[in-house]
């Protein structure tokens, strides 16, 4: 257990304590990089830790939190992802600024952080039907436009922004025949694919684009028809080549943000 995680330990202002109360701590059964989140997250909306300010070095967090390294990393990667951090070389972890929309949903590019994505969010089931793929998804899993796919519709929310994307994955059929999307929850069904499947998806394609709201995003988003909304394409790979899965996701720009931090080789 992690007491100082779970109470105010020792040094922790009287005002932290009050902010906890007020964004309340993740289960007890989550996992304790969250919870360390949640500890952490409380301390900056208390101003603990202004704004541009760094965070104390991660091992000063691990001897005070009394938790691995990896558990420390893993709970500043979250907080990362949700907008509220950000690393500076030579620096360390900083407290990012308010920008303009403080509400917007970020991720960045990497298939664990898809993952944690998925984990983060609410999904909640449109639809599931066989049917013939656009020809787009058709050429990037190397069938022919004939040849029925699975597709699963859904949609994506947070509390802070809900309804946030609308998302449609197409599968071959023999991969996705047994996948039930009403019983994903808080996962991405990449993650269940392999699982079920025994596949192991080692990269993803991304492509990205502003277009104009088509029909059912209009519909499931609550934005305007044709308005400009974000969509992202991902086609994942197996490891022996295969693309396995193609996801289109459309995003509402007013609650979406997507980050990616570049480094010189």
């Amino acid at each position: 257990m992690c007491p100082n995680v779970l109470s105010r330990s020792e040094g922790v202002d009287v005002v932290v304590e009050k902010m906890i109360k007020i964004y309340p701590m993740p289960s007890l059964n989550a996992p304790l990089y969250r919870l360390v989140a949640a500890n952490i997250e409380a301390r900056i909306a208390a101003g603990r830790y202004p704004p541009g300010t760094a965070l104390p070095p991660e091992p000063s967090l691990e001897k005070e939190f009394n938790v691995s390294r990896i558990t420390i990393r893993q709970a500043l990667g979250l907080l990362k992802r949700r907008g509220l951090l950000y690393s500076r070389s030579g620096v360390g972890t900083l407290v990012r600024p308010p920008g303009p929309n403080p509400h917007a949903v970020r991720i960045t590019g990497s298939l664990t952080d898809l993952i944690a994505y998925g984990a983060e969010t609410e999904y909640s089931a449109v639809d599931r039907t066989l049917t013939l793929p656009p020809r787009e998804v058709a050429e990037a899993l190397g069938l022919p436009r004939t040849t029925p796919v699975v597709r699963f519709r859904g949609i994506r929310s947070r509390p802070e922004a809900p309804q946030f994307a609308f998302e449609e994955v197409y599968t071959p059929e023999p991969l996705g025949r047994t996948l039930d999307n009403t019983k994903l929850s808080g996962r991405t069904l990449f993650s269940v694919l392999e699982e079920v499947n025994g596949v192991q998806i080692v990269e993803a394609q991304q492509v990205i684009a502003a277009v104009p709201a088509p029909k059912a995003v209009s519909e499931h988003l609550g934005v305007r028809p044709r308005s400009p909304v974000l969509r992202v394409t991902r086609s994942y790979k197996a490891a022996d080549g295969r693309t396995v899965e193609v996801a289109v996701s459309h995003y509402d720009p007013s609650k979406f943000q997507y980050t990616m931090t570049l480094y010189r080789e």
